[in-house]
């Protein structure tokens, strides 16, 4: 049969769903095996799925200005509750003439990764935050996810990522905040040389020793729901990456980074061949932003300004 979740997979036995509550957890019982079934050795079977707690996540800051208690995932809530780690004890009973000759038993166990991939189940359907359509977000498969790689000395700042699982999905991103950094570490050498960086009044800037800092990398599903307004966003498929000037926020020498970084990226277009963009509190800055210079008047444009990190993913 066809799964949206998984693609194709082949069910030799079906459990009715209908399960009752034990004290050890819930009961399901298997329709029997069809005796024209071949590979009767190899049974796949497909349980009633757990619901996801709750059905729709809330983000942001709760009416005391604090956040709000769910919505974190792993990262920031009781995991048993909202992305419970279960197992299935199976019992294989087999029959001959309606009479028991053999009883096997066995239990799978959910790992890190098993609960990594049930997040991204979990979230599959959901339409959160009540805006368009389901989010959809590609289901990785078990080699998809690994161990986090070290970054190099030069690539300064947080891990590639926040989750507690210790595991990482890694589409990308580790290559492109490593071209970034080397693109804003040239270019701050040659602009420090040459000495010739004008702001849009034409006044020599000098430029300060900025260093460039990863923030963010991957998120898992319920992470990203918790901190980040993009219901398909590519730092859950490990292909986007956040990186900040190391600067006082919204002072001249973060506006001055935050530009030599932006000429470093537009000279290397070619070669870091990715799409970017400067935010401030998740708003991407418009066009007139990086044109403009009205509040405060100080010959730097608007963009460089407000902007409070770079956002950088891979094309797909």
């Amino acid at each position: 049969m066809l799964d949206k979740q998984h693609g194709t997979i082949k069910l030799l036995s079906e459990f009715s769903g209908d399960g009752r509550m034990l004290n050890s957890g819930y009961h399901w019982q298997s329709k029997l095996l069809d005796t024209n079934t071949k590979n009767r050795h190899q049974l796949i079977f497909r349980p009633a799925p757990f619901s996801h707690q709750p059905a729709v996540y809330k983000k942001g800051k709760g009416p005391k200005g604090k956040r709000r208690k769910y919505g974190g995932g792993t990262r920031n809530i009781d995991e048993k509750k909202y992305n419970p780690k279960f197992s299935y004890d199976i019992t294989l009973t087999i029959l001959e003439n309606n009479k028991i000759v053999g009883t096997h038993k066995a239990n799978l166990s959910m790992d890190r990764i098993d609960m990594i991939r049930q997040e991204y189940i979990n979230h599959y359907d959901i339409k959160r935050y009540g805006r368009g359509e389901n989010g959809n977000i590609p289901i990785p498969k078990r080699n998809e996810i690994s161990s986090i790689p070290d970054k190099p000395e030069k690539l300064a700042g947080n891990p590639l990522t926040e989750s507690q699982y210790k595991l990482i999905i890694n589409d990308g991103m580790l290559d492109l905040a490593k071209k970034i950094s080397m693109a804003y570490t040239n270019n701050l050498n040659k602009l420090k040389s040459e000495d010739s960086f004008y702001d849009l009044k034409m006044n020599k800037l000098n430029i300060p020793d900025n260093k460039l800092w990863v923030t963010s990398g991957w998120r898992n599903p319920e992470r990203n729901e918790w901190y980040s307004n993009a219901v398909n966003g590519i730092h859950q498929r490990g292909g986007a990456v956040d990186l900040i000037i190391m600067a006082p926020a919204n002072s001249r020498q973060s506006s001055i980074g935050y530009w030599v970084l932006w000429n470093a990226l537009e000279e290397k277009k070619a070669d870091i061949n990715a799409y970017w963009q400067l935010e401030s509190n998740g708003r991407p800055m418009t066009t007139r932003e990086f044109k403009q210079d009205i509040e405060p008047a100080n010959g730097i444009p608007d963009a460089f300004d407000k902007a409070d990190h770079l956002h950088a993913n891979v094309k797909y």
